[in-house]
């Protein structure tokens, strides 16, 4: 292990108390982290008791994997530095726990012991239990595309634990103990930030955001179906309001509705493909954020990895559109309508009380339609890398634009 990194550690196995069970503590996440498609990182965290341990009683603990996890200090990232033109160092992330809740301190308090709960836990000698929670915001936000990071568990204490079982205990005060059980320090591992590959700085300042497009000008003639998009959402969003990855969120219920063309003789249903619905928010075509600056609507500029090489790792896959597996199409009838949910994530980092939001739908060209309900699809197979790329111009069938829809309004409160 590095040297800079070793001198963080703070527990070994060393550091066991005699007469106390051995536990171990392990964590996992994946290994590269792409920043265009991934919002949070999983960790799953895993407290296992030897099996060799001497002590053969069962035993009862008290650890929550966000707390205890990252707030007292045993969890650390360390990002990779260049130093000249053939070494690196290892510098630790800096991280100020008063920017999260995520990261409050663990608690000394005595607990009760119900029947069941998600952070008291019982092990006997060889077995293990295990937590999945999100990477705090704070940790998130400091990655660099292209930086190689190492994560790793310094080691930590779990003051509240005692002999028996769950059930002895029940109803009973779980109490700190001395000696503070420990977790000694874990094996290193390691994390890449995919690289952007962005030319964003290199095309200068970013061109005009094109205009929503109205339903006044878009063609609704030449025997095409006419599809229009309204959405709905309360008018104020809590700053309370968190996801699990601890990103503020808004949301949005979209409604989608179909009615022939006028000079359309058949009233035949349409299977179209999704993802212009399901895609990210996006300046080009879609769902679009605005903030009140100044009395001035102005759009939210996302990240410039959204904006560029949205899809730099093709990976075209064929997908049968009567079979429907992936739920990646949708059938309508005339007169029918379909519902979804969009979760508004992407919010400015300083958002504060008083805020004012507008989100819309702008309008887009559908990438993929046809006439006729799944099961007149079962044969029919198309290549889609994001977008529906095979076949090419939908076939020959003629540009179905969906045109922007209502705009809601929220407040930002506390």
């Amino acid at each position: 292990m590095d040297a800079v990194i070793s001198s963080y550690l703070r527990y070994s196995a060393t550091d066991r108390r005699s007469g106390c069970p051995r536990l171990s503590l392990t964590f996992h996440a994946k290994p590269n982290i792409d920043l265009e498609v991934d919002t949070s990182v999983p960790i799953t965290f895993t407290i296992a008791r030897e099996v060799d341990d001497p002590e053969r009683r069962p035993c009862i603990f008290y650890w929550d994997p966000k707390e205890d996890g990252f707030g007292q200090g045993g969890f650390m990232l360390f990002r990779r530095i260049p130093v000249g033109f053939f070494n690196f160092d290892w510098h630790p992330v800096s991280i100020n726990p008063s920017q999260s809740l995520l990261l409050a301190k663990s608690s000394l308090s005595s607990r009760e012991v119900p029947r069941s709960d998600l952070y008291i836990k019982e092990l006997l000698p060889g077995t293990s239990v295990s937590w999945e929670v999100s990477l705090p915001t704070v940790y998130f936000d400091s990655f660099r595309p292209g930086h190689y990071y190492e994560t790793l568990w310094v080691g930590g204490q779990i003051p509240l634990w005692d002999w028996g079982t769950l059930a002895e205990h029940q109803n009973c005060k779980l109490d700190p103990k001395s000696p503070p059980l420990i977790l000694p320090s874990s094996e290193k591992q390691s994390l890449y930030i995919l690289d952007e590959e962005s030319d964003i700085d290199d095309v200068g300042p970013l061109p005009p955001s094109p205009p929503p497009l109205l339903a006044s000008v878009c063609q609704k003639g030449g025997g095409v179906p006419i599809l229009t998009l309204s959405i709905a959402g309360p008018a104020t969003l809590s700053l309370k309001d968190y996801d699990p990855s601890s990103r503020l969120r808004y949301a949005v219920t979209a409604t989608l509705f179909y009615e022939p063309a006028p000079n359309i003789s058949l009233q035949e249903p349409i299977v179209f493909h999704t993802f212009l619905f399901r895609d990210v928010d996006w300046r080009q075509e879609g769902f679009r954020l605005y903030r009140k600056e100044h009395g001035q609507w102005q759009p939210y500029e996302i990240r410039g990895s959204f904006t560029y090489h949205r899809y730099r790792f093709p990976n075209p896959v064929l997908k049968n559109v009567g079979r429907n597996e992936d739920n990646d199409f949708h059938a309508l009838s005339p007169g029918e309508s379909w519902s979804f949910t969009r979760r508004v994530t992407d919010f400015p980092d300083n958002v504060v009380p008083g805020d004012t939001f507008r989100y819309c739908y702008k309008g887009a060209q559908l990438d993929w339609w046809d006439w006729g309900h799944f099961q007149d699809h079962k044969d029919t197979v198309v290549t889609i890398e994001g977008k529906v790329r095979e076949p090419e111009d939908n076939g020959g069938r003629p540009a179905l634009v969906v045109p922007a829809s209502n705009y809601v309004e929220f407040t930002v409160v506390e």
